[in-house]
């Protein structure tokens, strides 16, 4: 009978940890929901595809600080997605969640790192580009795998943004 109780105790223990957690993520959601308004989910204009690779999306964040995940608009999910740089922006279509379309006007910069949230790389092994929206500078980190589709990605992006870029990781 002990056995019992104690797997029940246990039981609700859980639930009550799993439910408060939730309902975190939620209010955060909602907090910065009320900061901004939902990105672009496809760009005005298009122009000239420059460069495409599959990629890793790791996470959109506070560009200054790269432990500060954005939940707000389904931007807090990681997952596989396709990275496009065209000649007027960036487009990043995730699976299984709404696309982030982020025009060449709100791109501030490219940059490497090793680091965001919880997910750590080789050396310089994701793509951080920061962008403001509606006054908000946020940072989204994506690894892309394929050395050849991470330079293109990265060359393509340095293009669009021109003089604002870092140029700091060797490729």
């Amino acid at each position: 009978m002990a056995k019992q109780s104690m797997a029940i105790i246990s039981l609700v223990l859980f639930l009550l940890l799993a439910g408060l957690a939730i309902r975190a993520w939620r209010k955060r959601a909602a907090e910065q929901a009320a900061e901004f308004s939902a990105p672009l989910e496809a760009l005005d204009f298009f122009g000239e595809l420059l460069a495409q690779a599959n990629a890793f999306y790791v996470a959109t964040t506070r560009a200054a600080n790269h432990l500060e995940r954005i939940n707000a608009y389904g931007l807090g999910a990681r997952g596989l997605s396709q990275v496009f740089v065209f000649t007027e922006g960036l487009l990043i279509v995730r699976k299984g969640e709404r696309p982030l379309a982020i025009q060449r006007s709100n791109l501030v910069s490219v940059d490497f790192t090793q680091v965001a949230i919880d997910k750590a790389v080789e050396r310089d092994g994701l793509i951080s580009v920061s962008w403001i929206h509606e006054g908000v500078n946020l940072a989204t980190q994506v690894r892309i795998v394929e050395p050849s589709g991470r330079s293109a990605i990265a060359n393509a992006l340095e293009e669009i943004i021109g003089t604002n870029t870092k140029k700091r990781a060797a490729r």
